[in-house]
């Protein structure tokens, strides 16, 4: 299940060019799955596990494609590439309480089955021209999917406020941790990513040197889980920049920044089951090796209500990692600034297909882990056997950095360094809350 023949296509070159076979993905064996199994009350006998985890895999590969149709449909609510409509204030304004699209959504999603037709250079209108191709939905049945499609994705939006309000409402924090730890759980797998989960992610490794949890120059091997593609966001959407991947980058310069690694000897593996963001990856590293720059944007609306340190944040990353250059134009507004990463940067960074909820990339021990918005697509149970695969693929004092908070219930090998919460608005109305575990 790929995006496109073009990306498929990078996949088999990348692996051509391969010098070395790369560490084997294999499935969570039924021994190491015993701990969670039991911890959670399952009875499957080994036989019944090896089925059991492979059935799952393959339903966890099937929700991508559902996760790229929201992210379709965040494009038709906030995208400003394909039309010079205004963008809607919120997913929650485009559906009426009855159900019904309003005319100012309906308008965005013709204006949007219109620039399908001919996407000319815009990638993002390229890939979802040809996914709808490959679902077999038909030209004239475009606008009439386009509109059902952001139907159900608001009121699914819809449904995920409600979970939260009831949660506030039990006055209980343990439920309230515990609704948005597991808010998507049935919701399509998202590539969507942005860059202040990064600044989360490096104030808290900062916090840990600083408490003396975490030595100097300890991290040379680091994964990256679900490392995202900047598509179309759930909170502002752009699309008037190229798709890009941010993680990798952000979590390469904190560690060098902080003094936790070094920069000549480190290794990032970005782990990832969505074959449209392993060609990503693996097409930026060839690409860079003949010479291609590839080039962040990284938009700021002044409107976000950012903190002060998100927004030094913001002004000062890529200092280490890259040179800044001129941007794409941008909207009204909106202000971008953008970086050309450094190829030496670049060559540190491989793409693996795996999916971290029951497989292990064997062979492997990583001295950092980090898995942002990823986690909060499965429930406890799931979650806890992804804990299990990561704790697999750790070294001895390696560390695991999540923003989900994730269940009590978690590998033994593993032990939970505390929770930090980050905000990113001076309101305080959005945030994220990092936990931290160290492999022992």
């Amino acid at each position: 299940m790929a995006w496109t023949r073009r990306w498929l296509l990078g996949v088999c070159i990348t692996c051509a060019l391969a010098t070395s076979a790369p560490p084997q993905t294999r499935f969570l064996s039924y021994t190491e799955a015993q701990e969670i199994l039991a911890a959670f009350g399952r009875t499957e006998e080994p036989s019944a596990w090896d089925q059991w985890v492979r059935t799952e895999d393959r339903e966890m590969r099937r929700r991508v494609d559902r996760g790229f149709e929201d992210s379709i449909s965040n494009l038709i609510l906030y995208g400003i590439s394909f039309t010079r409509l205004p963008r809607l204030e919120s997913a929650d304004a485009a559906v009426t309480a009855t159900g019904e699209l309003v005319e100012a959504a309906r308008a965005r999603v013709r204006a949007f089955a219109a620039a399908l037709a001919h996407p000319q250079a815009n990638e993002r209108l390229r890939f979802a021209r040809e996914y709808l191709s490959r679902q077999g939905v038909q030209p004239r049945g475009v606008e009439a999917f386009l509109a059902a499609n952001l139907t159900r994705y608001v009121m699914e939006q819809r449904a995920y406020q409600e979970k939260l309000r009831l949660a506030s409402e039990t006055g209980d924090g343990s439920q309230m941790l515990f609704a948005r730890a597991t808010l998507f759980e049935s919701r399509g797998l998202s590539v969507d990513t942005s860059l202040l989960p990064n600044y989360a992610l490096e104030e808290t490794l900062r916090v840990m040197v600083r408490k003396h949890a975490l030595d100097p120059a300890h991290i040379r091997n680091i994964a990256v889980i679900g490392p995202g593609l900047d598509f179309s966001d759930k909170r502002d959407g752009y699309d008037f920049y190229p798709v890009q991947t941010i993680q990798p980058f952000a979590v390469l310069e904190a560690v060098v920044r902080l003094g936790v690694g070094d920069a000549g000897g480190l290794r990032l593996i970005t782990l990832d089951l969505n074959p449209a963001v392993n060609a990503h990856v693996r097409q930026t590293v060839e690409r860079a090796r003949a010479g291609t720059r590839y080039v962040l944007h990284l938009p700021h609306d002044p409107a976000a209500d950012w903190t002060p340190q998100i927004v030094a944040y913001w002004k000062h990353f890529g200092e280490l990692i890259g040179s800044p250059i001129d941007s794409v134009r941008a909207p009204e507004g909106v202000t971008v600034r953008a970086i050309s990463v450094q190829p030496k940067y670049l060559s540190r960074i491989q793409a693996r297909d795996l999916d971290v909820v029951g497989q292990i990339l064997e062979g492997e021990q990583f001295d950092l882990v980090v898995a942002t918005n990823i986690l909060v697509y499965y429930d406890q149970f799931r979650q806890a056997l992804a804990m299990a695969c990561i704790a697999q693929m750790m070294s001895s004092g390696g560390v695991f950095l999540s923003n989900t908070v994730l269940p009590a219930r978690r590998p033994d090998t593993l032990e939970y360094l505390g929770r930090r919460s980050v905000s990113y608005s001076v309101s305080g109305s959005y945030g994220d809350d990092v936990v931290a575990y160290r492999r022992r």
